[in-house]
């Protein structure tokens, strides 16, 4: 069963008081995975924010020009969050994810989140504004990551 300790060392969770983590404690689910065990596939309607427990979750994409050749763009470990998309609309995975490992995960179903911060606007507010600055730190570190494979040259005359 999860705690409220247990969400506490997720960054999502950072700033809500054990009232209002209790709150949460009765919407989350666990499950065990095995390794290959896809979670959800890119562009497949988003119903479920999943919390890696324990074992490695590879976060890939399509392809754009190749769509049978996947790109990890990251790996959720222990006290990672991944599966944002069913917060964010229009409720779609941007990614798809694959265990890597064997792996224990939390998740917790999109409705019922709604459903609370409806409820508690404070909770929708901290969990929303952690959840952004998660979107954030994913997309800069998408962004060094190519920027070490594809480098522009900023004299030649690229149309951006």
């Amino acid at each position: 069963m999860t705690t409220i300790q247990e969400l506490k060392t997720y960054k999502l969770f950072h700033g809500l008081n054990d009232d209002e983590l209790n709150r949460i404690v009765p919407l989350c689910q666990e499950r065990s995975l095995n390794k290959g065990t896809v979670c959800f596939q890119q562009g497949t309607p988003a119903s479920e924010l999943h919390l890696c427990r324990n074992g490695k979750v590879n976060i890939v994409v399509q392809h754009f020009e190749a769509p049978t050749i996947y790109v990890k763009i990251h790996t959720a470990v222990e006290g990672e969050v991944f599966g944002w998309s069913a917060l964010v609309e229009p409720y779609q995975y941007t990614a798809s994810a694959v265990c890597a490992e064997k792996t224990e995960e939390i998740y917790l179903r999109n409705a019922d989140l709604f459903k609370l911060f409806d409820q508690v606007p404070h909770i929708g507010y901290v969990f929303m504004k952690n959840l952004a600055a998660l979107v954030s730190s994913r997309v800069t570190d998408i962004g060094k990551k190519l920027s070490k494979d594809v480098a522009l040259d900023a004299r030649d005359d690229h149309e951006w």
